[in-house]
């Protein structure tokens, strides 16, 4: 039987099959496509929404007119947000009258409350201790009665302003509440009358609320604070019209006019920096890390969109004799574009459904991973207040739209460009749909190579954060025991502080029921690793006090510790001696590393020499004598910066306690988990009898502590892991698409070759290796741009990576080995395909 024959006979079932299997594979691809749009869509809109929660200007309830700044000091090592009354006060006087610098100070609801003076009725309520020119600043609207001026909160004049839910709950109005005197109860005031002077609206939470856990529906106050007490980032306020250029000047001219007397140390001048926040470097650290990923969704949302329009272009080539036989059977063109627009709104509904489940999930993930975060400086408390689902539909909505109207676009360009070549033959395609294709796969190669090499770096800075140093809970395993304070003991109780014991006689109980559980153990009572000390890049932005010399200041975190808690932390003696437990003497301190190399130049010189430390509540400075050096300790965990930490001796007859140390006992060695109810049970029996207000918050091992730690190293290896896939995945399906696309086009060419001679060893080889090259154009592109990713990656991580280093070369021949199998099928069936077959096809 000749080949002719056999052709006949098998060809309506051959071509039968390969067409079931084209348009199987035809909807495999589009599936995938919307797919994968489909998450690149709700990763960039989440990512979109978080940023601008992040990056949010406005405060909730305060006017509409104004803008805010955090205003904060231009310093040789650093911006420095602690700003002193004095400082405030003198900029004041020399800044125009439209701009206002404010404080805020706030204590949660769980620690004061306010009640009506003859006891028979009280409420807990947030209270806000507020600067002179706090309520300039604001400008608040609906403010019912008024707000407490600036010569009366210099006079500090008894008066309070609050909000309506606290008016309504203490007066049953707003208006009842106006005149009227309520009694205040907080940590650090004694009680005292204050005459309410004023309503605020609900909508105001103070300018605190982007970073405080407190509920929107929280009772709030208002009291103005004691001049002298002002060392909190202060907001800058100013007209909202009012340009960058204006402000600069007018600061700079204040400046100028200042005392030096009253300047920092070491200070150059004045900076100011949006969004306002009592944590700027941290929120400007996480809004880069934000538009980080919100770029890297973006530039895969684009190459989502390309895929879709290439597997459209796909489609409508192969289907062009299709196509052809339609019109000539009576189809009109209007149908045609019809059943398009069809399969575009179906693809399109299958992404809105399955973008809409991922941003569900991701908002739910998200706010529950928010509410779990401890601590209530973490930049996140600001995205978790204007995080809601409704901000996410517009911009879904907006960007489906766009990918239906590029589809449709295609489609009518397609369908156009075959009406006008209708009767026309074509040996291949032409050669700029070809050279489009090349450029496009070059490129996808290239955000592909580029995200794997972030992957790579990623696993290497979570491996090297979780094995980093922490400067203590070294060696063997020991037991962290943490306490805090019993609110509802404080609410019952408003002056639960004052009848504290003293240190001597709460640490000698605490240690004899720690006895009791484990009769060897040694106890020192200090800080510990993994509580949210306020920091920022390599410089420490809040602390109790600052620090000075004759030529040097820095701020800095004050803690009081036993006499073995350096022994028992783990935390290495770099220079000098550890406490005496003998013979403590109070005006001893040991500093760390990093402070002593600032303030004396070296660990060594540091010993012995004498230093003054200026606390935020005393006007005049405490001179100390530094008798040793330990090495830095990374209270916040891996990956951060540093805490400047003095330490002085926990004295015996002192109630310094709870002072900076959240309440943490460390223990060595490990107790048992078994014993742990027993051990919270002879602790809390020792606070039932010594401090009521006190109770125990956890226990757990330095293990799981550390644990705890590693793991947002961990979960940041993941992300760059599952982003880089997700580049990988769309690279591939596009090189696949695009492969595909550039054998068809060139499937007669390739056929009429093969019939005159061509080997099936040269189709393969020209196909695989244009492939290749393509991809190798993409990697040198890549590697162009791998420096500008290396800073990239060491702003958002902190880590310095080397961009031509192993992970990148490793990168590189992981993609090329997907290219070469990704290429190799395709390239072998088309070089054993039959050429009186490719001829008849297309």
């Amino acid at each position: 039987m000749s080949r002719s024959i056999r052709h006949w006979r098998t060809g309506p079932r051959t071509a039968s099959r390969r067409w079931l299997w084209f348009r199987a594979d035809q909807v495999k691809g589009r599936i995938a496509a919307y797919l994968m749009l489909s998450v690149a869509l709700a990763a960039t809109v989440f990512c979109h929404t978080l940023l601008q929660g992040m990056a949010g200007t406005h405060i909730a309830g305060a006017s509409t007119q104004r803008r805010y700044f955090t205003l904060g000091l231009d310093m040789s090592r650093g911006v420095d947000y602690m700003l002193d009354a004095q400082l405030v006060d003198q900029l004041m006087q020399r800044l125009p009258r439209s701009f206002a610098i404010a404080t805020e100070a706030q204590i949660p609801s769980g620690y004061a409350s306010l009640a009506l003076p003859d006891g028979s009725r009280h409420i807990d309520v947030a209270i806000n201790y507020v600067s002179a020119h706090y309520f300039q600043a604001v400008d608040l609207p609906n403010v019912l009665g008024r707000v407490i001026t600036p010569a009366e909160a210099h006079a500090h004049d008894p008066e309070v302003v609050i909000n309506r839910r606290c008016a309504e709950a203490l007066f049953g109005s707003a208006r009842a509440a106006l005149g009227q005197v309520v009694v205040l109860h907080a940590p650090g005031a004694g009680a005292g009358p204050l005459h309410v002077v004023g309503v605020a609206a609900n909508d105001f939470t103070g300018v605190r609320a982007a970073d405080s856990h407190l509920p929107r529906k929280a009772p709030m106050a208002w009291v103005a604070e004691r001049p002298g007490n002002q060392f909190y980032p202060a907001l800058l306020s100013v007209p909202a019209r009012l340009p960058n250029a204006v402000i600069r000047h007018d600061l700079d001219l204040a400046w100028q006019r200042v005392p030096q007397a009253v300047k920092n140390i070491g200070s150059r001048g004045l900076v100011f920096s949006q969004p306002f926040s009592m944590e700027p470097t941290a929120v400007a650290a996480s809004a880069h890390q934000l538009r980080l990923y919100f770029d890297l969704a973006v530039a895969a949302l684009l190459l989502t969109m390309v895929n879709l329009v290439a597997v459209n272009f796909l489609e409508a080539l192969r289907r062009r004799s299709v196509h052809a036989i339609e019109r000539s059977l009576g189809a009109r063109r209007s149908w045609q574009m019809q059943r398009a627009l069809v399969r575009s709104a179906l693809g399109v509904l299958v992404t809105l459904m399955v973008s809409g489940a991922l941003l569900v999930s991701a908002l739910m993930v998200t706010q529950r991973a928010i509410a779990t975060i401890h601590g209530r400086v973490s930049p996140w408390w600001r995205v978790g207040q204007v995080l809601h689902w409704s901000d996410l539909v517009i911009p879904v909505l907006v960007l489906l739209l766009s990918t239906f109207l590029i589809e449709v676009l295609v489609r009518v360009l397609m369908l156009t460009r075959e009406l006008r070549e209708s009767g026309t033959e074509r040996a291949s395609g032409p050669r700029g749909e070809r050279q489009v294709g090349g450029v496009i796969l070059a490129l996808e190669f290239a955000f592909a190579m580029l995200l794997a090499v972030l992957a790579g770096w990623g696993v290497s800075y979570a491996w090297g954060m979780a094995h980093e140093n922490l400067g203590m809970l070294q060696g063997p395993r020991l037991t962290v025991l943490s306490m805090g304070s019993n609110n509802a003991y404080v609410s019952a109780h408003p002056n639960a502080f004052a009848h504290m014991v003293s240190n001597a006689v709460l640490v000698e109980d605490l240690q004899r029921a720690i006895a009791g559980i484990e009769p060897h153990a040694e106890v020192g009572f200090g800080p510990v690793v993994g509580f949210p000390y306020r920091h920022g890049a390599g410089d420490f932005r809040r602390g109790d006090g600052r620090l000075e010399t004759d030529k040097a200041a820095i701020f800095m975190q004050g803690f009081a510790v036993s006499a073995n808690w350096l022994q028992v932390s783990g935390a290495r003696l770099l220079a000098g001696r550890d406490f005496n437990p003998d013979n403590m003497d109070p005006r001893q301190i040991l500093i760390d590393a990093d402070m002593a190399r600032t303030l004396f130049g070296s660990v060594q010189a540091a010993v012995g020499r004498q230093v003054h430390w200026k606390v935020f509540w005393q006007h005049a400075p405490i001179p100390f004598q530094v008798r040793g050096v330990i090495a830095p300790l990374y209270l916040n965990g891996p990956g951060r910066a540093s805490v400047p930490i003095l330490i002085k001796p926990l004295t015996s007859g002192g109630n310094e306690f709870m002072n900076g140390n959240h309440g943490t006992f460390l223990i060595r060695p490990a107790i048992p988990a078994t014993h742990d109810s027993a051990l919270q049970s002879a602790v809390q029996r020792v606070f039932a009898k010594d401090a009521p207000f006190l109770e125990v918050t956890s226990i757990q091992s330095s293990a799981q502590l550390l644990g705890r730690l590693d793991r947002p190293q961990r979960t940041l290896a993941m992300v760059f892991g599952a982003v880089a896939g997700f580049g990988l995945l769309i690279a591939l399906t596009g090189l696949a698409v695009f492969l595909r696309l550039f054998l068809a086009l060139r499937k007669r060419v390739d056929a009429i070759r093969q019939a005159l001679g061509a080997s099936p060893r040269r189709l393969y080889t020209g196909v695989l290796a244009g492939t290749v090259l393509l991809c190798v154009a993409g990697a040198v592109l890549a590697l162009l741009f791998t420096p500008w990713l290396a800073q990239q990656f060491a702003l958002l991580s902190g880590a310095q990576v080397a961009p031509f280093g192993s992970a990148t070369w490793i990168a590189l021949a992981v993609l090329l080995l997907a290219v070469f199998l990704v290429a190799h099928f395709p390239a072998r069936r088309a070089a054993r395909a039959e050429p009186a077959e490719s001829l008849h096809e297309l």
